[in-house]
């Protein structure tokens, strides 16, 4: 084998190598879109489920909240019209019966329940903006933008819920502080 003949084997080879390794690149590159792309989708399945089950857990407490505060009226109606028929010294007896207490439980189950499932749900929702942020960036950088651009692919619209309250404040750029407690 001449010298002509090494050179030339040696520059096809570096070719096919770098053909191989660019090859390898656009294969891991859309790899990991692809990889990126179904998280995503499937944290807003995920999100939506989860969504729908902080409104049943709230519903079905509530609707315990309901029967006990329909018992809790019951018992204070048949009260009151007991104290209509008792003739003599009824306001004093009406002052000295014992009007149940009302069992806060129910509704202190119902405020943790929401609070927790809230916050449950807003990490979900910040996952789904991390996953949206890593693919937006494969898209953007060098050479993946490129690559991944070639192969067609696109942005992932991700869907975020928020409060009316919340996207007035983005819109009008400020919130007012919320009162709890009016004076």
């Amino acid at each position: 084998m001449n010298k002509t003949s090494v050179i030339i084997l040696s520059v096809v080879g570096l070719f096919v190598l770098m053909f191989f390794i660019f090859v390898t690149m656009i294969v891991s590159i859309a790899n990991k879109e692809v990889s990126i792309r179904t998280a995503i989708e499937q944290k807003q399945r995920d999100n939506k489920s989860e969504f729908d089950n902080l409104f049943k857990k709230i519903s079905q407490t509530a609707q315990v909240s309901e029967k006990a505060m329909s018992v809790l009226k019951d018992i204070l109606i048949g009260h009151a019209q007991a104290r209509n028929t008792k003739g003599d010294n009824s306001v004093f007896n009406w002052i000295q019966e014992s009007v149940p207490n009302v069992d806060m439980t129910v509704f202190n189950n119902l405020q943790n329940i929401i609070t927790s499932s809230r916050d449950s749900f807003t990490m979900r929702q910040k996952e789904l903006l991390d996953f949206k942020r890593e693919h937006d960036i494969l898209l953007k950088s060098f050479p993946s933008g490129m690559i991944l651009s070639f192969l067609g692919r696109k942005p992932i619209d991700v869907q975020i819920i928020t409060s009316t309250r919340s996207e007035k404040a983005f819109e009008m750029g400020k919130d007012d502080d919320i009162e709890v407690f009016k004076k």
